[in-house]
């Protein structure tokens, strides 16, 4: 029995009896609070996150570029002046969108998104006002370096602490990146942290004390973070989605290392566990943990008047299992979770507390929309907007659930992946780009780099009798497992996975790199 596990058969022995009156009574309180759920605005194209004006009036980011204007529930305007985004996968594009805590008298708007191309892709947080309905004095004030290479999350969610300073949370950018997670080197894997006009605090935990890290960073060993919130305490909370299992809330705190990948509850997508432990000393454990994964994204800590006993509990929203939970979490220990929306078929991307005090919620597809949690029941005239479950096909598979919802997309990327295999092909781009400084068998005439025979699933700086460079030295917190994607991402952006890395070559095209990794990890499959 899993520890999560046995903490909800703690919690039905709660719940049924076996404890004292009082915490009965709060819990049966508690999932008594009587709630519908209502569309707030439909036909949206893949939308993100979503904020509010003072006057009430709301802006929702859509991840192909656009921000949209509404008011009362109806989008009366496109805002102008967005900057050009690159969002050729679903991980990236325009996500995250916060007003400046000080608004009325600094009144900027911060964006999150990806630009760059799909190999080399660069996390932007960028300040703007707005007037006349337009983005001005628009300015990028942070970067993420070295540029991520194709593949999983770059930068995700953005925040302000009660201090007034910006986090912003950059994703491990997937399983070939993994190596730099735990790197002080470089942005992936890390919560960063600027002031609002995008300057450098001097204190910033993980830097103060480690002069070779760079100066934004504040905490590590994140894989990606899917929400951030604060709660009445002040205190930065967030939920991060593994891999296959290992999700997690952590409660963030500067300095933290939350341990990703060397301690996780997650499986990597060849089966095998990620990581042999998942706690030990100097790293940070999860207050929850999911295995396996539900896909958690999006998070709000509720303070509001429309529903008193949910006070305190935090809302969360699920891709995975297309819902929102809410949990009650006390002095570190969760209490109770409550599934909101079952069988809705809708995955949830976002997550907010508006300032009526109802629960508002982003749905991610090409026909998405804004729903929101409102107390009581519908009266006669609301009965046209309750919201109904996604109509779903029965006895559907994951893949075509989802180009049900709209949420797959022709992407280079994967375009790239799925092309045929062409071994001439392959092996004209190895022999002109490789072959001067590679050999493929051990026994061959030594060249400048280690041989590639059985490279598929060798861990990277592992080859006996070899000189690695001090950039791609065995190192256990650093390595990566070399398989068909990150061969492919590697040859593409070396800098990337391993910063200091020459190559004689210059990097490939994206779908000439899959062609060569295929070629690769055939070789290994043939022996």
């Amino acid at each position: 029995m899993s520890k999560f596990q046995v903490i909800f058969l703690t919690i039905s022995l709660v719940i049924s009896g076996c404890a004292e009156e009082v915490n009965k009574k709060i819990s049966d309180d508690s999932f008594q609070q009587t709630y519908w759920v209502e569309d707030y605005t439909k036909n949206l194209n893949f939308p993100w996150a979503i904020t509010w004006l003072p006057n009430g009036d709301l802006l929702v980011t859509e991840r192909l570029g656009k921000i949209k204007l509404i008011h009362k529930g109806i989008v009366v305007s496109e805002i102008q002046g967005v900057p050009k985004v690159m969002a050729s996968s679903p991980f990236d594009g325009l996500l995250d969108i916060k007003l400046d805590p000080d608004f009325e008298t600094q009144p900027y708007i911060y964006l999150s998104y990806t630009k760059g191309t799909t190999t080399e892709r660069v996390g932007v947080v960028y300040r703007a006002k707005i007037k006349d309905n337009k983005l001005v004095e628009g300015k990028e004030i942070f970067n993420t370096s070295p540029p991520a290479p194709t593949g999983g999350p770059n930068i995700t969610r953005i925040n302000f602490l009660s201090d007034k300073s910006l986090v912003a949370a950059i994703g491990s950018s997937g399983q070939h990146a993994y190596g730099m997670v735990q790197r002080l080197d470089g942005d992936i894997g890390k919560i960063i942290r600027i002031y609002r006009d995008g300057t450098i605090p001097k204190d910033n935990a993980l830097s103060a004390d480690n002069p070779d890290a760079k100066a934004e960073l504040w905490a590590t060993g994140l894989r990606s973070i899917g929400g951030l919130t604060l709660d009445n305490n002040g205190q930065l909370w967030g939920v991060e989605m593994g891999p296959q299992g290992g999700d997690e809330i952590n409660l963030i705190e500067g300095g933290g290392n939350y341990g990703f990948p060397l301690i996780s509850w997650g499986f990597d997508y060849s089966g095998r566990a990620l990581s042999e432990k998942q706690t030990a000393a100097g790293f940070v454990d999860p207050i929850v943990t999911w295995s396996p994964s539900i896909s958690p994204y999006g998070i709000t800590f509720y303070q509001g008047e429309a529903f008193p006993n949910w006070n305190g509990d935090f809302f969360i929203g699920v891709l995975g299992d297309q819902t929102i939970i809410r949990m009650r979490i006390r002095d570190g220990k969760l209490l109770e979770q409550q599934d909101l929306l079952p069988y809705h078929n809708e995955r949830i991307r976002s997550v907010e507390t508006g300032p009526d005090g109802f629960i508002y919620a982003v749905t991610d597809s090409s026909n998405g929309k804004i729903i929101r949690l409102r107390p009581g029941k519908p009266s006669q005239k609301d009965l046209a907007k309750v919201s109904k479950p996604f109509p779903m096909p029965k006895n559907s598979n994951i893949v075509e659930r989802l180009k049900q919802h709209g949420v797959m997309q022709d992407e280079e990327t994967m375009l790239a992946i799925q092309a045929a295999y062409d071994q001439e092909r392959a092996e004209f781009i190895y022999n002109q780009n490789c072959v001067s400084c590679h050999n493929l068998k051990a026994n061959a005439e030594s060249n400048i780099g280690p041989h590639l025979e059985s490279i598929a699933g060798r861990r990277s700086g592992s080859l006996p009798n070899y000189n690695y460079s001090t950039a791609m030295k065995m190192n256990n917190k650093t390595s990566v497992i070399w398989d068909s994607r990150t061969i492919a991402a590697y040859i593409t952006n070396p800098q990337a996975i391993f910063p200091g890395t020459k190559m004689a070559s210059t990097p490939l095209k994206f779908e000439d790199a899959v062609q060569v990794s295929n070629y690769l990890t055939r070789l290994k499959n043939e022996e």
